[in-house]
């Protein structure tokens, strides 16, 4: 999305930017009508947002065309997934065995390619997103859960790092709900759990839960938020910027159990800062030290 970013560079305001965003959508779907004339593919785009919103176990192609899916329809999903533009997620049946084994191709989510048009969409329906928008949502004010917001970042964040991604739902017991792990992960013979928050840590009833079904199976249990690196009954708890960590085959836990309790983002940047002029400067040896001195206290 170089428009944008270039846009951004330059100063220009979030309503401008968000302007190149829906221009780079109207090409997408504009595309997606050289494939299938009706529409019917760029209303399947434009659900994903409303899709995640809702919470359900998954994506629902009669929910975004109005009508009950057709085979046709699924032709038209894996025309979707073949754009590159979204990212399938698919439910795991049992997360003991290979991932890809036992992902039910019946059971899936789509989250968007790009967390920026992501934004976008959620505010497709007015001619513009005003700047005092996007000031609420950097700024964690804006009055709605964004948790599924979060999920697509990590979702694309996971991609990036060479990912399939999964998930798993199961049902409770005695109730017509269910639980829900956001991501797993395979890590050599084992798998790790990811939960995903928006703002506070909250609850995290699934995880807890997947932990005690599966503790025999288990490598990592993850909780990321915005909160600072922590470590807590078992979970371990990091900010979202570190997402591409968890891509790290064979990596113990982020935290560790030194006694070091937590890490703020601020700490991060600055050391890396540190190493980066270091380095620049041509002192290999100081910088590969802040490094180092950061992987034996935090885990990184």
């Amino acid at each position: 999305m170089p428009q944008a970013v270039e846009a951004y560079v330059e100063g220009s305001n979030f309503s401008m930017i968000d302007q190149i965003k829906r221009q780079i959508i109207y090409l997408y779907e504009e595309d997606f009508k050289k494939i299938d004339a009706s529409g019917r593919l760029a209303a399947m785009y434009r659900a994903i947002p409303a899709q995640l919103a809702r919470d359900v176990r998954k994506y629902r192609i009669s929910t975004a065309l109005g009508k009950k899916k057709s085979s046709a329809e699924d032709r038209l999903l894996y025309d979707l997934i073949d754009s590159r533009t979204v990212l399938p997620s698919y439910n795991s049946s049992d997360p003991r065995v290979s991932l890809s084994l036992t992902k039910d191709l019946d059971s899936y989510k789509l989250y968007l390619a790009d967390t920026g048009l992501f934004v976008t969409l959620l505010f497709i329906d007015r001619p513009a997103t005003e700047n005092e928008i996007y000031a609420k949502l950097l700024s964690d004010k804006l009055p709605a859960n964004l948790g599924y917001l979060y999920e697509n970042l990590v979702a694309q964040m996971l991609a990036a790092s060479g990912r399939e991604l999964y998930y798993h739902t199961w049902e409770k017991e005695g109730s017509t709900h269910y639980y829900e792990v956001d991501f797993l992960l395979s890590q050599s013979e084992k798998v790790s759990a990811v939960e995903v928050k928006s703002s506070g840590i909250g609850r995290h009833e699934s995880l807890t839960e997947f932990q005690r079904r599966y503790s025999r199976h288990l490598d990592g249990c993850y909780v990321l938020s915005q909160k600072d690196l922590d470590r807590k009954d078992g979970l371990d708890y990091l900010p979202v910027y570190m997402t591409p960590f968890l891509s790290l085959e064979g990596e113990k836990s982020l935290v560790g159990a030194s006694s070091f309790v937590s890490v703020t983002e601020e700490e991060v940047m600055e050391r890396l800062n540190i190493a980066r002029e270091n380095s620049a400067r041509g002192k290999q040896r100081e910088a590969e030290s802040v490094i180092s001195d950061m992987r034996s206290k935090y885990g990184l």
